[in-house]
């Protein structure tokens, strides 16, 4: 057992605040309660709830607890927090708002005061103004997540907001992505991005780690934990602007600082990757935690659209990416295979084609030693889909095997309706093949993809 462990995999829990009532609270006790986690409800107005035993204070459990969880008004959180210390727990995850962050003085002494009690008695503490933790591994969370419309996988979470940890998670798995850990830190009294860096970068579960993040208390410390991490991460930072920085601190009660310190920051941590939005953000760490690392920077381009091609083209030379030239002994046997009129210049435009001649173009595709990366763009109405009953799985599944037994890095991108999206995507992620809508996301992937291999080549980690 690692430190913090016991936040994403306690042996007991307290709910401090669990509710049967149908506000904040009510989904993390009753799917607690009726799970098989050792959990303890404790509510001083209710004798039971959702058929358990309910006891006044976390004292009156007659177990130790390992975590709790408070859930009560802030008002209460102070009081809350020396039962636990007199427990004995281990952890607290404090989900209540209205400290720090507020500006009011006497809420920021309460704050302070839960620091130093908890200090002083060596209780780690996530939160306040947070939804804590999920752990996907084990289908434990102190968060609205219903784990049968999740996916597990590699990337990990760290979010400094709360809500918008659990809209990650909404979104995501909408779109079938595949999660480890999600954390979400609030105002980091105690726990912060530092530790939990440190935590993912030994979870063998956790593949790439997505990052939101407002501001830091320890930029030293983070500076060298970045230096330290072997795993991507992929930072997603605000408070660039005047008014951003405000917001946050009217937020989460952080500084945001100087951007430019930030970007200088990131700059010299080549494991380190900043995006503009979490749409971004997500589309790249699906591409890291499905795909190896590419042997190189050229991509072949396969389209049933030569002009998304054109633009793919533009994209790739702008992020330093090249259009593989392929072998004439490749070019050969595509042409041997598709009508006149398909065009095979620099992209491979297999226009109507596609699904004739898809498979027979990446067989010849896989044997090119001059192609690293393989991004297949889809351009189709729905109708012929639903029409012609036409599936993707075997197409796919060869794209699965071209990429396990020749290391081409592939991605597939989709331009249509969102039920065309919606419709491939579930035979992508049955071959674990990102898929995305948004095309320079996928290249910016390969080209951090890339960056990161280069680096682990130069730092022997390969």
């Amino acid at each position: 057992m690692t430190e913090l462990d016991y936040f994403f995999d306690p042996k007991s829990i307290a709910i401090i605040g669990a509710s049967d009532r149908l506000k904040f609270g009510y989904t993390t006790t009753k799917y607690l309660l009726e799970s098989d986690f050792n959990a303890f409800a404790v509510n001083p107005r209710k004798e039971e709830l959702f058929g358990h035993h309910t006891y006044k204070t976390i004292n009156d459990i007659p177990e130790d607890i390992e975590l709790a969880i408070l859930i009560v008004r802030n008002e209460y959180a102070l009081q809350a927090v020396k039962n636990c210390v007199e427990k004995g727990v281990k952890g607290i995850i404090i989900e209540s708002a209205g400290f720090a962050e507020t500006g009011v003085k006497e809420l920021i002494d309460i704050q302070n005061e839960i620091v130093k009690i908890c200090k002083d008695a060596n209780v780690r503490v996530i939160g306040p103004n947070c939804v804590g933790i999920t752990n996907f591994n084990n289908n434990f969370t102190t968060t609205e997540i219903d784990f049968t419309k999740t996916y597990k996988g590699g990337i990990s979470i760290i979010a400094q907001s709360g809500v918008l940890g659990n809209m990650y998670i909404d979104w995501g798995s909408s779109q079938m992505m595949g999660f480890s850990k999600a954390i979400t830190l609030g105002n980091k009294i105690d726990v912060d991005e530092v530790d939990m860096l440190e935590y993912l970068e030994n979870d063998p579960d956790t593949k790439v780690i997505a990052m939101y993040l407002e501001g830091t208390k320890r930029g030293k410390e983070l500076f060298n934990i970045l230096k330290k991490m072997t795993k991507p991460v992929i930072i997603l930072k605000n408070g660039r602007s005047d008014t951003g920085s405000n917001a946050v601190r009217s937020h989460t009660g952080s500084m945001a600082g100087n951007d430019r310190i930030y970007d200088a920051l990131f700059d010299q941590n080549p494991v380190i990757f900043r995006v503009n939005n979490f749409y971004e953000m997500f589309n790249i760490a699906q591409v890291f935690s499905m795909q190896e690392l590419p042997k190189g920077k050229n991509v072949a381009i396969i389209t049933s659209s030569g002009s998304l091609g054109i633009m793919t083209c533009d994209l790739m030379e702008k992020y330093g990416l090249s259009l593989a030239k392929l072998d004439p002994k490749t070019i050969d046997a595509i042409k041997a295979i598709i009508p006149s009129y398909v065009s095979i210049g620099g992209t491979i435009d297999l226009g109507p084609s596609m699904f004739e001649t898809i498979t027979p173009t990446l067989e010849a595709i896989a044997l090119d030693e001059n192609v690293d990366c393989i991004l297949l763009i889809i351009a189709i109405p729905s109708l012929p889909l639903e029409n012609l009953k036409i599936t993707m799985a075997p197409y796919f599944r060869r794209l699965k095997k071209i990429s396990a037994n020749y290391n081409k890095t592939c991605v597939i991108c989709v331009f249509g309706s969102r039920w065309v999206f919606e419709f491939l995507n579930k035979a992508a992620n049955k071959h674990n093949l990102p898929l995305m809508i948004r095309i320079k996301h996928a290249i910016k992937a390969f080209k951090m993809m890339n960056d990161f291999r280069e680096y682990k080549e130069k730092k022997g980690f390969l």
